[in-house]
């Protein structure tokens, strides 16, 4: 077993979140097995892969998953602590937090709901959804591209999915910030998130319980109907499950669109050669979005539990360790992508890990791909002279759903005084 003599690790401090690549090349030319500083304080530390090989040998592992307390007897199945009941049971129930065989069932369910054909059926709304996000600020010639286009997009696109009514998607919007802010974050939030989380939980249950009645007497062409019908066929899923996964779908996509839309335009913006060809050839829309999601990978980092030892390039991972795989850094592995730090919209072979692999694979990946592909094209139609406002870019406090607290964006070039 080799022995590292870098120092080690803390991926959740801000000079890494603010300029992540240059730490992730050299752990990766120097320690790509590296035993760094855990997210959990409890733990003596964790283990970071960064080589694009490792990364995929580990996700598509069945000696790798997501439950700790198969392995761990200071496991826990969901990330929450047991204060905030309902927060935590919820989160509990989602499928991301689950392993075979529940994990197979619930997602067996959802694969037969969150069908291509409904991804397809979505595409219409996206654009006019896109559409009246910019009608809203066209006038004023400047927007925060985060919390006016690239934040609402995708709660109101799966609410209109899921059949909720217009009227009530500020609601949801309002509730889905809440958990966003009290589960996308590895540090440790504050009580006042987790409370907040904890209050928008009971809305979501409340709101939904009244949805799932009315849905057994009143059948439409949503999502909430397909769950409740997989439900009566008998496919075994229970009241808190259809709960659960109704606002893990409302939730699971939502912070992964929101980085991918900011960031690629981010990366665009930052890459005029790259703008430019993708305004002239709106048609490369599709392997843009790929390319965008290796170059600045929304998810920038994902968690498995060891369940077994394994020897990975010299280094022993023991059972119960925590495992970060960082697809951020595999995604700019030159083993693996020619010049990867260059963005290229027309790279030919672009098989990157930003929504994982095996069966934890991103559920939501289509509809990623497809708000993100329709997003860009309405931006970049609709707003010319789309430009950053300031070069310096403000970061959530988040590496793993990583992308810009703010992101102010001018589409009008400023009225000269003549006088």
């Amino acid at each position: 077993m080799t022995i590292s003599t870098i120092e080690r690790l803390n991926p959740f401090i801000s000079e890494v979140i603010e300029d992540p690549y240059k730490f992730y090349r050299r752990y990766r030319e120097e320690d790509p097995i590296h035993w760094g500083v855990a997210s959990n304080p409890r733990l003596p530390g964790a283990w970071y892969l960064f080589r694009y090989e490792d990364v995929m040998q580990v996700l598509e592992s069945p000696k790798f998953g997501r439950e700790a307390s198969k392995v761990r007897d200071d496991g826990e199945g969901a990330p929450v602590p047991a204060a905030y009941k309902g927060f935590r049971s919820m989160v509990g129930n989602w499928m991301v937090f689950r392993d075979p065989p529940d994990h197979t069932r619930l997602r067996s369910l959802v694969n037969k709901v969150f069908s291509p054909r409904m991804v397809e059926n979505i595409r219409p709304a996206i654009f006019n959804i896109a559409d009246s996000l910019l009608d809203r600020v066209q006038a004023r010639g400047e927007m925060d591209l985060v919390e006016d286009f690239a934040f609402p997009l995708p709660v109101m696109v799966i609410a209109t999915m899921l059949g909720v009514d217009a009227s009530d998607r500020p609601m949801f919007r309002e509730w889905a910030l809440a958990l966003q802010h009290a589960s996308a974050s590895r540090l440790t939030p504050s009580p006042e998130v987790y409370a907040q989380a904890e209050q928008a939980t009971w809305g979501f249950i409340d709101y939904f319980k009244q949805a799932i009645g009315q849905r057994h007497t009143e059948p439409r062409q949503d999502l909430i109907t397909a769950l409740v019908k997989a439900q009566d066929e008998g496919n075994k899923l229970n009241d808190e499950e259809v709960l659960a996964t109704c606002i893990h779908l409302l939730t699971a996509g939502h912070e992964t669109t929101i980085n991918l839309i900011a960031k690629g335009t981010l990366a665009l913006l930052r890459n005029p050669d790259a703008l430019n060809l993708l305004r002239s050839h709106p048609e490369l829309i599709t392997g843009a979005v790929e390319e965008l999601i290796r170059y600045d990978s929304p998810v920038q980092m994902v968690t498995r539990w060891a369940f077994a030892d394994i020897e990975i390039g010299g280094k022993l991972i023991r059972r119960g360790d925590s495992v970060g795989l960082v697809l951020g850094s595999a995604n700019r592995d030159p083993a693996r992508f020619v010049n990867p730090d260059f963005l290229d919209i027309q790279r030919q072979d672009c098989k990157h890990s930003g929504f994982g692999s095996g069966i934890h694979f991103c559920l939501g990946a289509a509809l990623a791909r497809a708000e993100a592909a329709i997003a860009l094209n309405v931006l970049l139609n609709r707003l010319p002279e789309l430009h950053l406002l300031d070069e310096k870019v403000e970061w959530a406090n988040n590496i793993v759903f990583h992308g810009p607290k703010h992101l102010h964006v001018a589409f009008r070039e400023p009225m000269v005084n003549a006088s």
